[in-house]
C-alpha cells in the first residue's frame, strides 16, 4: 500500500483520539528519563542555554521562581547567584526531575531552594500578586498555555522583575517527526491518546505574546543545534534518553511501542543507507522580557 493511501487511516485515527478530549501525559517519560536528561539533553543543549543565562538580570537577594526546572540546569546557577538573602522556588511535575534536581543542591551545599511538584500554573495561580523578581521557564511553556502564562507574569512579577524563557519551536526536530508520521502509517491505531504541546513557532511568536502589555522584550533570539547520530538506532536512543520524545510515547498503544521503534530504526537506516540521513536537528527561541 503505498504512503498516499495509508495516510486517510492516520488522518483518521488522529482526529478519533482529540475528539476523544484524552491527551497524553509525558510526566512518566520524564520520570523515566530523569537519570540520563543531563546527559542527553542538557549536554547538548546546555551551551544554548546558558546564552539565556547570561542574559537574565538576576542580582543577590531575589526571589525568583525556576518554572518547570527539571534537573536544574538553571535552578543551582540562579540559587549561587541570589545567595543566602534570596530564595529560589524550583516547581516541576516530574518527581523523578525533582529528585534529581535536589541531589545537585545538596552536593553544591545550597539551603535556599524550595522545590514544589506542581504544574506550572496551578503554582503560579497560588502567588500573590507581585511578590516575584523574576522567573525563567526552561523547555517547559510548550505544556501551558501561553495567554494564561503571559497573564500570572504579569500578575506575580514585581515592576521591573524578568521574564526568561527557552523552548523548541514547532518546526524542532523535523526529520524525526516526519519519519515517526511515516512509521504510524503502517500502525496507524497505535495512537491512542491525543498529544497536546503548544510549541512556540520563533522568536517574533515570543515577542508578540509575551512581550506586550506590561512585559517588554530586551532580547529574543532563535537558534539551532544538531545531534550528532550516524544511524537508527543512535536516534531512538536519543530521542528516548533525552526525553525529547515525552508526550509522544504515552499517546502510543504500550503494547505496539517496541514495534514503533523497530519500524523507526529500520525506515531511519534506510535513510542513512541511501544517503539522505535523517538529521537530528533542534529548533529554538528565546525570550527575556521586563515587566514595566
Amino acid at each position: 500500500m503505498t504512503r498516499l493511501l495509508k495516510m486517510p487511516k492516520l488522518l483518521y485515527q488522529v482526529a478519533k483520539v482529540k475528539l476523544s478530549q484524552g491527551n497524553s501525559n509525558p510526566i512518566a517519560d520524564y520520570d523515566k528519563g530523569a537519570v540520563s536528561f543531563d546527559d542527553y539533553y542538557s549536554r547538548n543543549l546546555g551551551s544554548s542555554a546558558l546564552e539565556l543565562w547570561e542574559k537574565l538580570p538576576v542580582k543577590e537577594g531575589q526571589v525568583i521562581v525556576d518554572l518547570a526546572c527539571g534537573t536544574g540546569f538553571f535552578t543551582t546557577k540562579l540559587a549561587h547567584a541570589v545567595g543566602q538573602t534570596g530564595q529560589i522556588i524550583a516547581v516541576d511535575l516530574s518527581a523523578g526531575m525533582l529528585e534529581k534536581n535536589q541531589e545537585k543542591a545538596v552536593n553544591q551545599n545550597l539551603n535556599n531552594i524550595r522545590f514544589v511538584q506542581l504544574d506550572g500554573l496551578s503554582f503560579l495561580d497560588s502567588l500573590s500578586s507581585n511578590c516575584l523578581d523574576g522567573l525563567v521557564c526552561g523547555w517547559g511553556t510548550c505544556y501551558m498555555n501561553h495567554t494564561r502564562l503571559r497573564q500570572q507574569l504579569e500578575r506575580v512579577l514585581k515592576t521591573g522583575g524578568f521574564f526568561g524563557m527557552i523552548d523548541n519551536t514547532s518546526s524542532s526536530l523535523k526529520d524525526v517527526s516526519d519519519l515517526f508520521t511515516q512509521v504510524l502509517m503502517d500502525y496507524p491505531h497505535a495512537m491512542i491518546k491525543n498529544i497536546n504541546i503548544n510549541l512556540p513557532k520563533n522568536n517574533d511568536y515570543l515577542i508578540k505574546t509575551f512581550g506586550h502589555g506590561h512585559l517588554k522584550s530586551q532580547n529574543a533570539w532563535n537558534g539551532e543545534v544538531i545531534i550528532p547520530c550516524v544511524n537508527g538506532e543512535q536516534i531512538a536512543d536519543y530521542m528516548l534518553k533525552s526525553v525529547a520524545s515525552a508526550g509522544f510515547i504515552d499517546a502510543l498503544d504500550p503494547a505496539l511501542i517496541p514495534q514503533i521503534f523497530e519500524t523507526f530504526v529500520s525506515y531511519a537506516n534506510q535513510r542513512f543507507y541511501s544517503q539522505n540521513p535523517v538529521v537530528v536537528r533542534h529548533k529554538f527561541c528565546a525570550l527575556v522580557a521586563i515587566k514595566n
